[in-house]
């Protein structure tokens, strides 16, 4: 119960902060926008269905889109970069301001253990960006209302596991943030690093990850165009082939989109980016979406790899907090 209690005071210590308050206005201001951007094809979607391709930010796959599923998708899209902003930022500081400040002697001189301390710490923030996420899909839900669209019951259950997959996504960069405190003594130079770090595995490595997979592929090959004879009624007629890919085009392209795909491993918005299309993931035949049950399994490796990559740099803090001198 001990952690439960510093969790609460994490969590309202957080929720009051300048810096909290500062980053949900932003995001209830850019969510409110980007609704109201696409407020004619959200209402010219309302009762219909729309299966497309996606592919971004290392994830790809058929999608459906719907009037909720749209704007939901564009909000957790948005949240690639500004959740792993929000994450990576509240966890900075968490370590090492309290003992910068000596409150943490204050607090160990409680009859408390250290690593309710630190999970307590982990939990209260935790709480705090599951609070962001609510508030963003009440946001856009009364949107949809206050426009007249209808709620379709399954994008309103798929947006809940998006949203699921969301909470993960910005625990892992919270994670990363806990670590970079317990690591580095002064807040101010961790708080820098952090925001560093979720700027280049959210916006430059995908595009660093793009130019090492077409280096490690080399130059595409040419492909002489394929001329096909057809008969006609004035006769037979060559015809050129514009869709046509010839064999060493193919090998290269895919040699090129495994090695994507392998570097893509190291970050977790493409993870991240590939369980929200599974969430929202439709059937081209049917037109319709997969059934859940065939949706989870698509992304569970990625949910695998993007816990992996939450546990470890928590793990790495834990350490550090339980062994470091706290004075």
């Amino acid at each position: 119960m001990k952690e439960l209690n510093i969790a609460m005071k994490e969590f309202y210590i957080a929720v009051r902060s300048k810096r909290f308050i500062g980053l949900l206005l932003f995001y209830i201001i850019l969510l409110v926008l980007m609704n109201y951007a696409q407020k004619d094809e959200i209402i010219n979607l309302a009762g219909q269905i729309r299966v497309t391709r996606f592919g971004a930010l290392g994830g790809e796959g058929t999608v459906v889109f719907t009037a909720v599923s749209l704007s939901i998708f564009s909000n957790l899209m948005s949240l690639s970069v500004f959740g792993a902003l929000i994450g990576i930022t509240l966890g900075a500081d968490a370590i090492n301001r309290e003992i910068e400040e000596g409150t943490v002697k204050v607090l160990m001189s409680h009859p408390i253990y250290r690593d309710q301390v630190i999970n307590g710490k982990f939990l209260g923030n935790g709480l705090a960006l599951l609070l962001m996420i609510i508030i963003g899909y009440t946001i856009t839900m009364s949107f949809l209302l206050l426009i007249g669209v209808p709620l379709d019951q399954e994008s309103v259950i798929r947006a809940f596991l998006a949203s699921f997959y969301t909470l993960i996504y910005m625990l892992t960069f919270l994670s990363l943030g806990i670590m970079i405190s317990s690591i580095i003594k002064k807040p101010e130079t961790s708080m820098l690093l952090a925001i560093i770090l979720a700027i280049m595995l959210t916006i430059v490595y995908p595009v660093i990850s793009t130019v090492i997979s077409n280096k490690i592929a080399g130059d595409e090959p040419y492909c002489p165009p394929k001329i096909e004879r057809i008969e006609t009624p004035t006769g037979i007629q060559e015809v050129r082939m514009m869709d046509y890919e010839c064999p060493a085009y193919v090998e290269w392209k895919n040699k090129r989109e495994i090695w994507q795909k392998r570097l893509n491993l190291l970050t977790p918005t493409s993870h991240y980016s590939q369980l929200i299309a599974s969430a929202f993931a439709g059937d081209e035949l049917a037109q319709d979406y997969l059934p859940i049950s065939e949706a989870i399994p698509l992304a569970f490796n990625n949910l695998a790899i993007l816990l992996v990559q939450l546990l470890l740099p928590f793990s790495i803090a834990y350490m550090r907090f339980m062994t470091s001198d706290l004075t």
